[in-house]
């Protein structure tokens, strides 16, 4: 029985059964056996709390041109945290990508603007963008292709969310232009059909919906020709990497290696980067210049949200948050009367959220891991047993860090890895794991944003074969399955009080050198022997 202010509801307890079927309705993982690309494996699922759930993913394998100089597959995996609607999440699930790919081309061809930041080599170093001070070179030295540069790679990524959120936010701006171009705002703002929208209502919708609704975005991109793995966070979802380090005896733990920051009104460097006040380690590492006026420094992140609302201090959409004052009431009023909330107290020098991503670096061949043993059995492709992984990464939207932190995130993936299986105590499986590094270099200590109840005894369960599906378990409570069965069994909406939705993907690394299939195969089902997710995209 669930109690709710003067209300109480009496829920049937969904059956053992029931609830693993539950947690695996939307799982799925993919064998990948591509020539050059170090990923193994990847596991996927996503559990609803909204209705329709709110969080949306996608996964898309590209390869590089073959006139390219280098070549190897380019491999996307997304998570997108929606919020206010499921609009936005759903609209980069299927976009975003595409805008990446495009910038990265630019990138590949040393085209504009990119091509814009290398230095000619009568160029003055007082000339020179700031960025190439650290990449001169000497004179008469050929042109380096533009792709080995980190920093052209992040901003490459940047500049295609900044792109996207724009062209979504500005979206319904051009609609309301067209629409009073042609003499039809009365028409749209007096109609009774559709809600006021008139013929446009489609049109209307499908612009304006993106717009107001919102999403984080996180998305990792593993460029195999270079051997690197570059992490975008747009918001509060998160990636955590798992590195083997063996030990010298046969054995190892799993370092855990945090690759992205939570931008919420709760991270000391997004308040300071938000108020106006200076921070030079934020200003150093991610030349982030102070965004509103001094005065408004107690205003702008109040009670730990954006103006007192939002969570995340960077986000797609939220245009209520973008949008100048005057121009949302004139939408408002044109496209949905009476539906769209004004802006938000002290809105006076929007925008006050961004879509502008912070970019993680990891160049996967330098520290790397050497073979591990493997322990235990995997769900075969074949009659072979599956490489072993030496490496991994988790991207998950908030829905999971409410409940766990990165080293448990590690250790229940990595102790999987080994073969543990059951019920295990908390000391078991985090022996598996080192502390968590930040990206500073530094060790931190990091907690749920929900404190679980834990207690003694064994607190979390082995049983699922999916990795993804194993941590969205173990997140809800694990081995106290009827926990686990009464989250389970509450129901939308009075079901997000308890929990949030949950999207993970986990991803398994290994050797690059192993062979592996060219063209468009390469990726299977493992769940399903008879799927085969080939592929024909080329970038």
């Amino acid at each position: 029985m669930l109690t709710g202010g003067t209300s109480t509801k009496t829920l049937t307890l969904l059956t053992a059964a029931e609830t693993n079927a539950r947690l695996h309705e939307n799982e799925a993982s993919f064998a990948v056996s591509r020539r050059g690309n170090p990923v193994l494996r990847y596991d996927t699922n996503n559990l609803a709390s909204n209705s329709p759930i709110e969080d949306d993913s996608c996964c898309v394998i590209l390869e590089r041109d073959a006139k390219n100089k280098v070549k190897g597959d380019l491999v996307f995996w997304g998570v997108f945290d929606g919020h206010s609607g499921w609009q936005t999440s759903r609209l980069l699930s299927s976009s975003l990508v595409s805008y990446v790919a495009r910038e990265l081309d630019a990138v590949f061809r040393s085209a504009a603007p990119y091509s814009d930041l290398l230095p000619s080599s009568t160029a003055t170093s007082s000339s020179r963008p700031s960025i190439w001070s650290l990449f001169s070179s000497s004179s008469g030295a050929p042109k380096p292709e533009l792709d080995v540069y980190d920093p052209i790679m992040q901003q490459a990524i940047k500049n295609a969310f900044s792109t996207m959120d724009h062209e979504i936010v500005n979206a319904p701006v051009r609609l309301l232009e067209k629409a009073q171009k042609e003499g039809k705002l009365q028409q749209l703002s007096s109609s009774k059909q559709a809600g006021g929208f008139g013929i446009e209502h489609g049109e209307a919708l499908s612009t304006l919906l993106p717009a107001l609704s919102g999403s984080c975005a996180l998305l990792a991109f593993l460029d195999a020709g270079r051997n690197k793995l570059h992490v975008a966070c747009t918001g509060d979802s998160r990636a955590v990497m798992g590195v083997w380090q063996p030990d010298g005896k046969g054995g190892g733990k799993w370092r855990v290696d945090a690759l992205s920051e939570d931008q919420t009104g709760r991270n000391p460097n997004e308040v300071k980067r938000r108020s106006g006040e200076r921070n030079v380690h934020v200003l150093a590492h991610n030349s982030i210049q102070s965004e509103h006026p001094p005065n408004e420094a107690n205003t702008v992140i109040a009670r730990g949200r954006v103006l007192g609302g939002l969570e995340p201090t960077r986000a797609f959409g939220d245009a209520r948050y973008k949008w100048p004052p005057g121009q949302q009431q004139e939408l408002a009023s044109a496209f949905h009367p009476g539906s769209v909330r004004g802006p938000p107290k002290n809105y006076h020098t929007p925008p006050y959220v961004t879509a502008t991503p912070e970019v993680v670096t990891v160049d996967l061949s330098a520290d790397a891991p050497k073979s591990r043993k493997s322990i235990g059995s995997f769900l075969p492709v074949s009659s072979a047993e599956e490489p072993v992984a030496t490496r991994f990464i988790v991207l998950a939207t908030d829905g999971l860090y409410d409940r766990l932190d990165n080293q448990e995130v590690v250790s229940l993936v990595g102790a999987h890895l080994s073969g543990v299986r059951g019920p295990q105590t908390r000391a078991a499986v985090l022996a598996h794991s080192t502390d968590t590094t930040a990206l500073s270099g530094k060790s931190f200590a990091h907690q749920p944003r929900q404190e679980p109840t834990r207690g003694e005894g064994e607190v979390y369960e082995f049983c699922d074969s999916n990795l993804s599906s194993h941590l969205i378990r173990n997140a809800l409570g694990g081995a106290r399955r009827e926990q686990v069965s009464v989250l389970l069994s509450i129901p939308a909406p009075l079901s997000r009080r308890y929990r949030d939705d949950i999207t993970c993907t986990v991803i398994l690394l290994g050797d690059p050198s192993r062979d592996g299939e060219g063209g468009s195969g390469g990726v299977y089902r493992r769940d399903d022997a008879g799927f085969d997710a080939s592929f024909k995209a080329k970038l």
